[in-house]
C-alpha cells in the first residue's frame, strides 16, 4: 500500500487505483441496451478518474445481463417501468406514460439516480434505470460519476437541501456560486471535487480553497467538515494522495484506460462443496446426515435446467482420496447422480476448504465459466487446517477467497462446529468473495440455510417465516400468512422439520382460496408458483407421526421491491459493536419511516435478543445511524461478550413509507411506498485473534457407537488392546476347558 514513491523503497508506486465493478441488469436486455450500459461505464470511469486527478479508474466491469440472484452488484439498472401512479409494473418511456393516482401521488416512470452512500462493501449500489441513463445524454457520465463518489468515496451532497446531519442554518454551494466559481460534481454533476476549506484562519486547510467553510453544507454537516477531497483522503488515506493545492482539470495530464467488459450469460449456474471431515461424524444425529438432507434439499428445489455441480473435500479434494465430485451439469427429471453422491459421503481426516474452493472453481471453468447466476454454496464444520502447517493453510484459504473474489464467484456460506474463529473464518469467506454468510451453529438448521440459499440464488426473497412444533399444529388453522405484492413474478413456500421420523403434509392457499398441493422433499415440503395472484396466501400443515421442530419460509420474486442487508466487519473483537445495515427499496426507489425495522438477535449460547435498526440520524454521542431520512436503517449491537457466530432475522413489513430524502434522488411528497414484505438472515462473528483454537474439533474426541469418546489417534490403540483383551479371555476360557476335560478324563 503506497500513495507516492517515497512509500516503496526501490521502487515505484502505481500511479492509480484500479476498481472493478459489477452490473446486475435486472431484465434481458438488448444488445442496445447492453452497448449503452458500457458506455454509461466508460464515460463514468472518465469522470472518476478526471476529478481524483488520474488516481482511479474502473478496470473491468463484469455486466450480468438477466441478473437473478446477484446480491452484491456495484451497479444496479432497471427496466423502464412505470413506479408511481395506477399502472405501476407497467412499461414506459417517460413520466407522461404512467397514470397519476389522483390524489396520491404523480404516474413516475423509471428508477430516479441514486446510490448508497459508502456502503461499497456491506451490500450497497448505485440503482437506475434505462430512461434515465437514456435521458442523461452525453452528460451520463457525470450522473455515474456522482453516484460512483457516493458509494466509492462516501461523500455526501456539497450542499443543504434538507435536514443532514445536524441543524440546516440554509442553502449554499461548491464552490461559492456568489463568487462566480464552478459548480462541483457532488453539487451540480460538473467536473472537479471541492478541495479545500478556503478559511485562512484555518491553518490545516489548502489555501485558496473551494469548499465554503462558512455556510453549513451537507458535506460539512454529515462528515466533519471535510471538503470533498479530503473526505476522499479520509475514506481510502493508504490509496489516494490530496492535490498540494488546487487539482489538475486535466488528471495531471494522464490518460484513462479503456474499460474492460466481460458480459455473462444468464444460466444458474452452482457447485455444491461439502464437509467430509472427521468431525461431521459428531452429534446425533450426525452432522453428516443433517448435511445430506440440506444438499439433497437444494436439489429438490433446483428447476430444470439449473447446472449443479457438487465436490466434497477433507484432508484435500482428491477423487483418488475419496473424495466426490459430479461435474456442472443441468439438472433434469432424473437427480439420480446428484443425490446418489449426496448419500455416498462420509467422514474422514480434516479440512482443507481450499482444496474444495479451487476444485469447485475449476468445474466451473470446465462447464463455461462464471455467468450472471454463478455460485459457491459451502459447508464446514470446522477450521481450515490443511494443507499444514497451519500457517500454510490460513495462506492457501486466503488465496482461493481473493481467486474467487477477482473471478466474480460469491460464496454462500454456512457453518456448524465449536472451533474457536469457526463463525470468523466463515464470515470472512462469505464477506471476501462478495457472497453471505449464515450462520448453523444448531447442525439441524443446515437445511434450512441451504434451502435459503438456492431461494436467494434464483432472486426469491424471503418475505416471512415461522418457527414451530409439528405436535401443536392443527391441520385447520394456518401456521403462517404472507403477503405476495402486486407484480411478483414467482412465489415458493418451504417447510422443513428435524426429526427425522416425522412426516407432514403442507398445502398453500393463495387469496382466491385456491388450494395448491406441494411436493415432497427430504424431510420437507414445498411449492412454486409462477405469477401468483396478490393478497395473503395461507399456509396449512398437516402433521403426521412424531412431533418435531420446523420451519415454513415464504419467498417471491419481485425485482421492483428489496431489502438489502449488510455488515459494517465480517468480525468483530469481544465487546466490539456490531453495526447492521438494511437499505428497503420499494419499486426501485429508496424508502424510509420513523418506524424502525427489528431484528430478532441469536447469540452463541442461543440467547434471544432484539436490535432495532432506525434512519433518524446519529444518536446524542455521535453514533449509529449517518444521516435521517436516507433510506439506510442502521442499528448497533453491543452485547457481544460471548464469542461465536451472532445471527440477524432481520424483518420488515413496509406500507405508505416515503421516499428518501437524499437530494439527488426524484422528489415525491407524502407516502408513496405499496406494501410489501421482507425478511433476511445473516450472521457475523465475535472473535478475539489473540485467542487461538490449539486442538480443532477435527484432533478432538469423537464419538464413536457405544457413544464413549475417544481420541482418534488412540482410538485403534483402545481397539487393539480390546481385541486382544479379548483373544487373552477366549484363551483362557480354552485353558480352563481343557484342563476340566483332561481333569475329567483322568478321573
Amino acid at each position: 500500500m503506497c500513495n507516492e514513491d517515497a512509500d516503496c523503497p526501490g521502487a515505484t508506486c502505481r500511479d492509480r487505483t484500479v476498481v472493478n465493478l459489477s452490473v446486475a441488469v435486472h431484465y434481458d436486455a438488448p444488445a442496445a441496451d447492453i452497448t449503452t450500459i458500457q458506455n454509461m461505464v466508460t464515460a463514468g470511469s472518465a469522470t472518476i478518474f478526471d476529478v481524483t486527478d488520474g488516481q482511479v479508474e474502473i478496470g473491468q466491469a463484469t455486466i450480468h445481463n438477466n441478473s437473478a440472484g446477484t446480491t452484491r452488484a456495484d451497479i444496479r439498472v432497471y427496466p423502464a417501468t412505470c413506479t408511481g401512479g395506477t399502472q405501476i409494473g407497467n412499461a414506459c418511456a417517460t413520466n407522461n406514460d404512467c397514470a397519476d393516482t389522483p390524489g396520491t401521488n404523480d404516474g413516475r416512470c423509471g428508477v430516479w439516480w441514486m446510490a448508497d452512500t459508502g456502503s461499497w462493501q456491506t451490500a450497497g449500489s448505485v440503482h437506475v434505470s434505462m430512461n434515465y441513463i437514456n435521458a442523461a445524454g452525453a452528460d451520463v457520465g457525470r450522473f455515474i460519476g456522482h453516484e460512483l463518489a457516493h458509494l466509492l468515496f462516501d461523500v455526501r451532497d456539497e450542499y443543504e437541501s434538507r435536514p443532514g446531519c445536524g441543524t440546516t442554518t440554509g442553502p449554499a454551494n461548491c464552490p461559492d456560486a456568489a463568487s462566480g466559481q464552478t459548480e462541483c460534481l457532488m453539487d451540480s454533476n460538473q467536473s472537479e471535487f471541492c478541495w479545500g476549506q478556503g478559511n485562512p484562519a484555518n491553518l490545516t486547510d489548502m489555501t485558496a480553497g473551494n469548499h465554503d467553510a462558512t455556510n453549513i453544507t451537507e458535506q460539512s454537516q454529515c462528515r466533519n467538515n471535510r471538503s470533498c477531497w479530503e473526505q476522499v483522503v479520509w475514506a481510502w488515506p493508504n490509496t489516494l494522495l490530496a492535490p498540494a493545492g488546487a487539482p489538475d482539470p486535466a488528471a495531471n495530464g494522464a490518460t484513462v484506460d479503456p474499460t474492460k467488459f466481460v458480459t455473462t450469460s444468464d444460466t444458474v449456474r452452482v457447485v455444491l462443496v461439502l464437509d467430509e471431515s472427521g468431525s461431521m461424524n459428531a452429534e446425533t444425529p450426525k452432522r453428516i446426515e443433517r448435511l445430506k438432507v440440506a444438499a439433497k434439499n437444494f436439489i429438490s428445489l433446483a428447476e430444470n435446467g439449473t447446472e449443479v455441480g457438487i465436490v466434497s473435500y477433507a484432508t484435500d479434494a482428491a477423487v483418488a482420496s475419496g473424495r466426490t465430485e459430479i461435474a456442472v451439469a443441468p439438472l433434469g427429471a432424473n437427480r439420480n447422480p446428484w443425490n446418489n453422491a449426496i448419500d455416498g459421503l462420509g467422514p474422514s481426516t480434516r479440512t482443507n476448504i481450499g482444496a474444495g474452493l479451487q476444485k469447485a472453481r475449476d468445474l466451473i471453468t470446465a462447464a463455461g465459466g462464471v455467468t450472471a447466476n454463478t455460485y459457491i454454496v459451502l459447508m464446514s464444520d470446522g477450521l481450515n487446517n490443511e494443507p499444514a502447517p497451519q500457517a500454510n493453510a490460513d495462506a492457501d484459504l486466503n488465496a482461493k477467497i481473493a481467486m474467487l473474489l477477482a473471478d466474480g464467484i460469491p460464496v454462500y456460506v454456512t457453518c456448524t462446529g465449536s472451533d474457536l474463529g469457526l463463525a470468523s473464518q466463515c464470515s470472512e469467506i462469505g464477506t471476501g468473495t462478495g457472497g453471505h454468510y449464515v450462520d448453523s451453529a444448531n447442525a439441524a438448521q443446515l437445511p434450512e440455510a441451504f434451502a435459503d440459499f438456492h431461494e436467494h440464488i434464483i432472486a426469491h426473497a424471503p418475505i416471512h417465516s415461522v418457527t414451530g412444533d409439528l405436535g401443536k399444529v392443527s391441520p385447520k388453522d394456518p401456521v403462517a400468512t404472507a403477503f405476495v405484492e402486486e407484480g411478483s413474478r414467482s412465489a415458493s413456500f418451504v417447510l422443513q422439520w428435524t426429526n427425522p421420523n416425522a412426516q407432514a403434509n403442507m398445502v398453500i392457499r393463495d387469496p382466491n382460496g385456491k388450494a395448491h398441493d406441494t411436493h415432497q422433499m427430504t424431510m420437507g415440503r414445498f411449492l412454486r408458483v409462477a405469477n401468483p395472484v396478490p393478497g395473503n396466501w395461507q399456509v396449512l400443515v398437516n402433521p403426521r407421526g412424531t412431533a418435531s421442530p420446523f420451519v415454513t419460509r415464504a419467498y417471491v420474486r419481485n425485482p421492483a421491491n428489496h431489502l438489502a442487508v449488510g455488515i459494517r466487519y465480517s468480525s468483530v473483537v469481544p465487546n466490539g459493536d456490531i453495526y447492521v445495515y438494511a437499505y428497503p427499496k420499494n419499486r426501485g426507489l429508496a424508502v424510509t419511516s420513523d418506524k424502525p425495522i427489528l431484528a430478532k438477535v441469536t447469540r452463541p449460547d442461543g440467547g434471544r435478543d432484539t436490535l432495532e435498526l432506525f434512519d433518524r440520524g446519529r444518536d446524542a454521542t455521535g453514533h449509529g445511524d449517518d444521516v435521517p431520512g436516507d433510506g439506510v436503517f442502521t442499528g448497533v449491537y453491543k452485547a457481544t461478550g460471548q464469542h461465536g457466530p451472532y445471527q440477524f432475522l432481520v424483518q420488515a413489513d413496509i406500507e405508505n413509507w416515503i421516499v428518501s430524502a437524499d437530494a439527488h434522488e426524484y422528489k415525491q411528497e407524502g407516502p408513496t411506498s405499496t406494501r410489501f414484505m421482507r425478511e433476511a438472515r445473516l450472521s457475523t462473528a465475535v472473535h478475539d485473534p489473540k485467542v487461538v483454537e490449539t486442538t480443532p474439533e477435527d484432533d478432538k474426541p469423537v464419538v464413536v457407537a457405544d457413544g464413549l469418546p475417544c481420541e482418534r489417534s488412540l482410538c485403534a490403540i483402545l481397539y487393539a488392546l480390546l481385541f486382544f483383551l479379548i483373544l487373552n479371555l477366549l484363551a483362557l476360557f480354552f485353558c480352563c476347558w481343557l484342563k476340566r476335560k483332561n481333569n475329567s478324563n483322568h478321573g
